[in-house]
C-alpha cells in the first residue's frame, strides 16, 4: 500500500500534535490551560473571544480555563470601558510567574527545535503549513459533511 504526500502530512502533523499533548501531560496542564498560558504570555492582553480565535479550542474550553486562573490568583478580568460586554484577560504579576515557570521548557524545546532547522527551514515550513492549514479550511468549509462522499473520486486506502 502506498502512502501518498497528504497521508504523510496528516501522520506528521498527529505526530506533531501529540508531542504537545505528551508535553502537557508532563507538565500536568490541561491543553486548554497551557494555550491559554502561551498566549498570554506572548500578547499580554487579550479578549475572551480572541483566545478562543487564536486556539481554536471550544469556547467552554477557554472559559473554564480562565475561571481556574482567575481564581487561582493568576489572571485578572477587566472591561472594555468602550464596550462593557468585551472582558480582556491578563496574567497578573504571580500569574506571569506562574506562567513563565510552567511554559520555560515549552519555549525551550521549541527553540532548540527552530534552531536545529535553521532559519530558513523554518520560514519555509511555517509558510506552507499556514498555506496548507488555509487551504485545508477553504475546501472544508466549502462542502458539506453530507455531501462529502459524493466529491470522493478515489479511495485513499488504494
Amino acid at each position: 500500500m502506498k502512502i501518498s504526500e497528504s497521508e504523510k502530512l496528516n501522520m506528521a502533523i498527529v505526530h506533531g500534535n501529540r508531542a504537545y499533548q505528551q508535553w502537557d501531560q508532563d507538565h500536568e496542564l490541561s491543553d486548554y490551560l497551557s494555550v491559554i498560558l502561551y498566549e498570554l504570555l506572548l500578547r499580554k492582553k487579550l479578549t475572551q473571544k480572541q483566545l478562543v480565535g487564536l486556539t481554536d479550542l471550544p469556547k467552554q474550553s477557554i472559559n473554564k480555563g480562565i475561571k481556574i486562573l482567575h481564581d487561582s490568583g493568576y489572571l485578572a478580568m477587566s472591561v472594555d470601558p468602550h464596550d462593557k460586554r468585551v472582558r480582556f484577560c491578563e496574567l497578573t504579576a504571580a500569574g506571569n510567574k506562574y506562567a513563565k515557570q510552567k511554559m520555560q521548557s515549552l519555549f525551550r524545546l521549541e527553540e532548540q527545535t527552530a534552531q536545529k532547522l535553521g532559519s530558513e527551514k523554518m520560514q519555509l515550513l511555517t509558510d506552507l503549513l499556514t498555506e496548507w492549514s488555509n487551504t485545508f479550511w477553504d475546501f472544508l468549509n466549502r462542502v458539506p459533511a453530507k455531501l462529502d462522499s459524493q466529491f470522493l473520486v478515489d479511495d485513499p486506502a488504494d
